[in-house]
């Protein structure tokens, strides 16, 4: 093998064939649109408009989806936030949270910029209606765009008119699956999360290129000249992704870790993991300092609640059909397996980067294996950055599994041997051997492209006609939203609307703080009406001045009525702010609406607000004068337990 050879296998990044200046390219022969320049953006914008035009197909069209709030764990913070931002304008931003800490704003940011601008031309958007709109923004054409972005840089070197095919398949897989971003719609649902996803392509593709300008940085006639653009191109999108949430880093490092690795020199690879390092230890105190009193140097006991969601085979069987099923999922299967063994075996002088692809696809499945079906102080390890469970590892798959299908649809296409490095010497397959099999009538190039473009079609069309995962999905998100229920206790009943209505009514014009246990559905107080509730979601954090929930809690519970009026009246009316004390102007209520909803009592803490369900206590505080019933709501759910709003005896 001659030296330049040799130079080749340190080439990184997408490499043009050698085409002498002013000729065609040797695959670009066939009629002259073909070979135009608009071909390729013609076929992008076509891609991500199909892309988009599937999200849309797929999102309920029902009038509650659209006005009425999404019941779910998460949904009711979502809207706390918005109305947050829509009541006391952007200054509070960067703390969102009911004890007024961070939480990553930017999905919420967009729905109040989205109302507030329709506002100014005279339209009216309701939070909901904004949330979905920017939900199928995020979902429809950012993501598709950033995978085709991202993806790109794997099949950049390929003849024009492959490239045109890559730009219309590879928008279309990435919302083909359930996983993402269907997925996240309803398993939360995870906005937030599922906006940083949305965005992170964008980021790994910008890591890529720096990649590059970092190994050209000592070529003669581009100087540092990409890292002057690069550079902050990466800091502008970090930031962004941060913003829309923190907890995506983990993410970025999983898919980036191996290229890093086995691109960058061994200086930057100790300085990036002396950054992980730093950014595992702040995460850690964060956690910590959050999740006060838990024995964090025991992995074991980090998670004793978690029970796997499916068996091992099941979770392997998600894993290499990328979530889909039937027919679909099968030849997903069959192009994972083939495109693993192309990028190894095909990938020539981009071993590395298909190795990487390689190595990334099965480090996110080894994360997602252990989220669904593995138990242990290991599993909760891996899984810990993603909060334990398959709810987010899920939503990854695809940003494995595509880049993994086009780079290996690119080395099945235009197979070159494979060519490594072992220390100095250069390892390769027997050259004549190769270069039999390569030229062989079976794999010859037009077989090669006839195979590869039919599986393509194949699975796009199977994939997105018969779906059963991502159709149960879109049922699941659109009775997620309607009030007429057979569990009278569920999240938000007819009986409950009608119930927080009147509390509306009668004490919502005044701006009065609403005691309540949010599990039983009065935290939708404030995601319909934007009431004033002190508990606006279900898990109200007792950092900063959050203080106050606990307090209230405790006073409560004690059964001295001095004690809960003391504590209860100097509360802030203002979103549950914390005053300095002494009273305020503005009454507090206190509300029962039943027990708390049986798909919410997987929440570790539920148990805290047993002393709002403790009716001996009320009775108690009714014959002290500390409570006075102003409205009696019967027993709707038909169990007997009354309903009612109380007026705290505040002076």
């Amino acid at each position: 093998m001659t030296s330049q050879t040799v130079d080749s296998v340190d080439m990184v990044g997408p490499v043009e064939p050698d085409v002498p200046s002013g000729t065609a390219h040797p695959h670009a022969a066939g009629p002259r649109f073909l070979k135009s320049a608009w071909l390729v953006p013609l076929a992008s914008v076509a891609g991500v408009a199909m892309a988009f035009g599937l999200v849309v197909a797929w999102f309920p069209k029902t009038w509650e989806m659209w006005n009425m709030p999404i019941q779910a764990i998460d949904a009711p913070s979502h809207y706390y936030f918005i109305r947050k931002l829509l009541r006391n304008g952007l200054p509070v931003a960067f703390e969102l949270n009911p004890n007024d800490s961070f939480y990553p704003p930017l999905f919420h940011l967009m729905v109040y910029c989205l109302i507030k601008v329709a506002g100014f031309f005279g339209c009216t958007v309701n939070i909901f209606t904004g949330l979905n709109l920017v939900w199928i923004f995020a979902s429809g054409l950012l993501f598709p765009a950033g995978m085709l972005l991202w993806c790109s840089y794997f099949f950049g070197d390929m003849p024009r008119l492959q490239v045109a095919g890559m730009c219309l398949l590879v928008p279309v897989l990435s919302v083909t699956s359930a996983a993402f971003p269907f997925w996240l719609f309803d398993a939360g649902p995870l906005f937030a999360y599922g906006l940083a996803t949305a965005l992170l392509p964008f980021s790994l593709y910008s890591g890529l290129r720096l990649m590059d300008a970092i190994a050209d940085r000592r070529k003669p006639d581009t100087p540092g000249r990409g890292l002057v653009f690069w550079v902050p191109v990466n800091l502008a999108l970090a930031v962004l992704v941060l913003l829309a949430h923190p907890r995506i880093a983990f993410t970025y490092l999983v898919l980036m870790v191996f290229f890093i690795l086995f691109r960058l020199s061994w200086k930057l690879i100790a300085g990036a993991a002396g950054f992980g390092c730093l950014a595992a230890a702040l995460f850690a105190v964060y956690v910590m300092r959050r999740d006060h009193g838990k024995d964090y140097l025991h992995p074991s006991t980090w998670f004793h609640t978690f029970q796997p969601t499916r068996s091992l085979p099941d979770a392997i069987g998600v894993l290499f059909t990328g979530n889909l099923s039937g027919f679909a999922g099968l030849l997903m299967a069959v192009c994972i397996v083939l495109a693993l063994a192309a990028s190894l075996l095909l990938s020539g002088r981009r071993f590395r980067e298909g190795l990487s692809l390689v190595l990334s696809f099965l480090l996110i499945g080894l994360i997602y294996v252990c989220s669904a079906a593995v138990s242990g102080p290991l599993a909760n390890i891996l899984t810990a950055a993603w909060y334990r469970g398959e709810t987010r590892p899920l939503a990854m798959l695809p940003l494995a599994i595509i880049p993994l299908l086009v780079f290996g649809a690119r080395c099945l296409l235009n197979p070159q041997p494979a060519v490594w490095k072992c220390g100095k010497k250069v390892l390769t397959g027997s050259t004549d051997v190769t270069t039999d099999w390569l030229s062989a009538p079976a794999v010859n190039g037009a077989f090669r492209v006839l195979t590869v473009t039919a599986l393509s079609l194949v699975l796009v069309v199977a994939g997105n006609i018969y779906n059963p995962r991502r159709d149960d999905l879109a049922l699941l998100a659109e009775a997620n939203t309607v009030l007429d229920r057979e569990d009278p206790h569920s999240q938000l009943t007819r009986a409950k609307f009608e119930a927080l209505t009147t509390v509306r009514n009668r004490a919502g014009q005044d701006d009065a703080v609403i005691v309540s246990d949010p599990l039983n559905g009065s935290m939708y107080g404030m995601t319909l009406y934007g009431l004033n509730m002190l508990y606006p979601v279900y898990n109200p954090m007792d950092t900063k001045n959050g203080k106050v929930f606990g307090e209230v809690e405790h006073a409560f519970a004690s059964g001295d009525a001095d004690r809960l009026l003391t504590t209860v009246c100097p509360v802030d009316p203002s979103f549950t702010q914390h005053g300095p004390g002494g009273a305020v102007a503005a009454p507090k209520y206190f509300l029962t609406m039943g027990p708390q909803a049986p798909d919410l009592h997987m929440f570790t803490y539920r148990a805290q607000y047993d002393p709002f369900h403790d009716q001996n206590l009320i009775d108690g505080y009714v014959s002290s004068g500390a409570l006075q019933k102003v409205e009696d709501f019967g027993a709707p759910a038909g169990d007997g337990e009354h309903w009612a709003l109380y007026r705290f005896a505040c002076r």
